[in-house]
């Protein structure tokens, strides 16, 4: 992990100082271009005025050189990313429908819990389901009743309480003192 924190660290202050480089040379830049309207000479005594133009057009090429490497760095982490993020999220559909088998819900508790989760309100489940909204309340009682919570807020909390607290939600061993533990 430590050496994960240098390597960004690094990349950061290679950032900075490509930005400087870029800095100093649209100043260099900016000047040689105001000399050469006003026809003033910026010539050095200690370099030659276009030795000193090469040297900023390198500079500047290798600058932006690295700074497209950190880009290109930063998409692939990115693409990483988001990679996690729908393991993560297969990871949790699976863990919930392993708690749907574990209730024992019928194929149609399962949908509208799910959908439930999800957050829709019972017309819009309803809706989906081509159902009546009555139905779908009874269904939702029955889930709330076999998952062993008051409401749609405590069976959104199941899930999303461990999540939070960063613990695994599948049993390590002694899943009964952990449940009774988080009251269910």
């Amino acid at each position: 992990m430590a050496t994960r924190k240098n390597k960004k660290a690094f990349a950061v202050q290679f950032l900075a100082a490509s930005f400087v480089i870029i800095a100093i040379c649209e100043v260099f830049f900016l000047l040689d271009v105001l000399a050469d309207i006003f026809q003033a000479d910026l010539a050095a005594p200690w370099i030659d005025h276009n030795t000193l133009e090469s040297i900023s057009t390198v500079t500047l090429a290798f600058a932006l050189l690295a700074i497209g490497w950190q880009i290109k760095r930063l998409l692939h982490e990115h693409r990483d990313a988001r990679a996690s993020v729908q393991v993560a999220s297969g990871e949790l559909l699976a863990v919930i429908y392993a708690k749907f088998d574990a209730w024992k819900l019928t194929p149609s508790e399962r949908e509208v819990a799910l959908l439930l989760i999800k957050g829709l309100s019972t017309q819009e489940i309803s809706g989906i389901r081509d159902t009546r909204p009555g139905t779908v309340k009874s269904q939702s009682s029955a889930i709330y009743q076999k998952a062993d919570v008051a409401g749609r807020n405590e069976l959104v909390a199941y899930f999303v309480e461990d999540l939070l607290a960063g613990e695994s939600m599948l049993p390590t061993g002694n899943s009964d003192s952990r449940e009774s533990a988080a009251g269910r």
